[in-house]
């Protein structure tokens, strides 16, 4: 036999001798040894062989108890072979561990036992499924359905985490596939579908991992532990909040050459009570205490109920309509001049650098209730289009981001998503990217009844982060005043506040006692009204007039034309027709929202349960009603917001029919 074959013969034995099929038949002659020596040393010894009794009875026990968790098949066949070794072992120690009857017991019975693990072993591979072809592996049978899929390896189990890789049958099942299902998981598992998430893997997509967090550890909320980088640069990470596992959520507005992170506008969406306006307070919080950044706000709505704390120290701030509009018209000739301004001296984007150098400090836009401004016809696609290469970020806070609440385009902008608790899955889809709710996002699941629950999708956030919960921090007003107190602020440069003009140089100006401020009196604010309607029918007209750009505009002979002259005589050649009849006068917002509600009204009488504007449209223009059909699906959008004629529901442009109760005078 040569040293090559002898090699061979002993690799065999090894592999032979390590195989899971060779252990119980090993253990099985094992017996005979152990046996021997035992009678050799304890043979005489009846306490000895009391003593081996109950072991052997303990460890039978102790195995039952232990296959607790696995299936009753198992637990019994471990039980019985545990029982019969052990018994075998005894009753051969201390009779004769090597005579006839006890050897043909041992050679009959641990046979038979030895040859049942093998058997078990081999009925517990699926060739097929280990190939990725066969039937499920039994994970998840019932929320899965038919689906294939197994796990890879082991779960990993941390205190309230279990990470669990899966496998998917190519071709029949895709992590979009899994997302959609989160629902019956969580149903299956006695879990919240919040709990739930899905991180495909980037490489492979038949792979990923599934994260289970049982436990809501956001319940109780943290306390803000204020401002992360006082002094600091707006470069530095904002934290408005903390995720699930502790740690702290982040986000940047200015872009960052080294990273290849761009610049970012944000929307923040959530339903009434979801806590939109605080979390939004802590990030705004948060910008105010660094060096190089300014503030410019809005809110026609909730006004000083938002910006209390903040009125000293945001640079421009303003709580009407008139008002925001004439800081957003600002903003456009802002960008122009900021981002000449950059470009002369070699700047692409706004860094520190162009602080130092320039004097020009990031600017943070905070538009609350912007649904108002675009219901209004105000502009914005220019502004967040071209506002971040001048070192501009707007945050536009709205409860429902939908067609009729905000333009396409201006959504299409904005990079950074934070998204509070909605009303429906239909919000929710348009609030956060397909992927992060195919992953397990499901802000709907909150509404408002968790106030702080947010996502978090921006630049420069882990992509794994994008379907975890987080919470933002809880403040109140007299801490905010406090911080900010202590930071100074730095002033808008000579190129920003010129280029605002008339509106940004006659601005509100507040101390720190904000319950002081300038008087604005009563023919100052019809003054702002008579603008703000102004530029209403300015936006209107424009609307109306066709566009220069197609050849299609007033000739300059139509331009030019004397209103005075006289209309020439109709030739008799011509041919007449009859005249269409007069269009019904457009009524006034007043008189048909009074219609509006008279109708909903007659729609309760009719025990209708659910109304849209295809109820409304033969009323429309032509109508009872006298306006357009995009006004009046604006106003049910906004009588569903107070949710006491109307309600949400997740068919968009669907809504439920309520019934108010009047409270009886006093």
């Amino acid at each position: 036999m040569t040293n090559s074959t002898k090699s061979a013969l002993k690799s065999d034995v090894r592999k032979g001798l390590s195989s899971p099929h060779a252990r119980p038949w090993l253990a099985a002659a094992a017996q005979v040894p152990a046996t021997f020596a035992a009678h050799q040393a304890w043979g005489n010894e009846p306490l000895v062989a009391m003593g081996m009794t109950l072991a052997a009875g303990a460890l039978t026990a102790a195995t039952w108890w232990a296959g607790k968790n696995t299936s009753e098949a198992r637990r019994l066949h471990a039980t019985l072979t545990t029982a019969a070794a052990t018994g075998y072992l005894t009753v051969a120690s201390f009779t004769d561990p090597l005579g006839d009857s006890q050897l043909t017991w041992l050679a009959i019975g641990g046979s038979a036992l030895a040859a049942s693990w093998n058997v078990r072993k081999v009925l517990r591979v699926n060739p097929d499924a280990a190939k990725g072809e066969g039937e499920e592996t039994g994970i998840l049978t019932k929320s899965l359905g038919k689906a294939k899929a197994r796990l890879r390896g082991e779960p990993k189990v941390e205190p309230n985490k279990v990470t669990a890789k899966y496998q998917l049958a190519p071709g029949e099942l895709t992590n979009a596939d899994l997302g959609n299902r989160i629902n019956q998981i969580a149903s299956e598992l006695g879990i919240s579908p919040n709990s739930i998430r899905i991180q495909p893997d980037a490489e492979n997509a038949a792979q990923g991992e599934m994260v289970f967090v049982p436990t809501d550890m956001l319940k109780t909320p943290t306390a803000w532990p204020g401002p992360s980088h006082p002094g600091g640069s707006i470069t530095d990470p904002v934290q408005p909040g903390i995720y699930e596992d502790g740690a702290p959520a982040e986000l940047w507005f200015p872009a960052d050459q080294d990273s290849g992170r761009n610049a970012t506008h944000f929307l923040t969406a959530g339903m009434n009570g979801s806590g939109k306006s605080a979390g939004v307070s802590i990030a705004v919080a948060e910008v105010l205490t660094r060096r190089d950044v300014i503030v410019w706000a809005v809110d026609p709505s909730k006004g000083k109920q938002t910006f209390a704390p903040f009125l000293p120290y945001l640079d421009w701030v303003e709580m009407t309509t008139a008002g925001g509009e004439a800081m957003i018209d600002a903003l456009s000739p802002v960008i122009t001049a900021r981002a000449d301004a950059l470009g002369e001296h070699g700047y692409k984007n706004w860094t520190p650098d162009a602080y130092r150098q320039l004097g020009m400090p990031y600017m943070v836009v905070w538009i609350e209730e912007a649904a108002k401004f675009f219901r209004e016809g105000t502009e914005m696609e220019g502004l967040v289009m071209e506002a971040r290469s001048a070192g501009i970020s707007v945050i536009i806070s709205l409860q429902r981001p939908s067609a009729t609440s905000m333009p396409t385009d201006v959504r299409e902008q904005l990079g950074g998503v934070m998204c509070f608790g909605v009303k429906g899955g239909t919000t929710a889809d348009m609030a956060l990217p397909e992927d992060v709710r195919d992953a397990g996002a499901r802000p709907e699941a909150w509404e408002n009844r968790k106030p702080g629950y947010a996502y978090l999708v921006a630049p420069g956030v882990d992509e794994d982060r994008y379907a975890t919960p987080l919470r933002t921090y809880y403040t109140d007003d007299q801490q905010i005043e406090a911080v900010l107190a202590s930071v100074p602020r730095p002033a808008a440069d000579p190129v920003t506040a010129t280029a605002a003009g008339e509106a940004y140089a006659e601005r509100t100006h507040y101390t720190d006692d904000t319950t002081r401020e300038m008087p604005v009196h009563t023919d100052e604010r019809a003054g702002q009204d008579e603008v703000l309607l102004e530029r209403q029918i300015n936006r209107d007209i424009d609307a109306r007039l066709p566009s220069d750009d197609d050849g299609s505009g007033p000739s300059v002979e139509q331009l030019n034309a004397d209103p005075d002259r006289e209309i020439p005589p109709v030739s008799v050649s011509e041919v007449w027709a009859f005249a269409k009849p007069a269009p019904t006068p457009e009524k006034s917002p007043e008189e048909a929202y009074s219609e509006l509600l008279a109708m909903l009204e007659e729609y309760r009488r009719d025990g209708l349960e659910h109304v849209g504007p295809k109820h409304f449209q033969p009323y429309g223009r032509e109508g009872r009603i006298g306006r357009s059909r995009a006004w009046i699906s604006a106003r049910l959008n906004e009588l569903a917001d107070e949710e006491i004629h109307l309600a949400e529901t997740d068919d968009a442009g669907v809504y439920t029919l309520l019934y108010p109760t009047l409270a009886a005078a006093s």
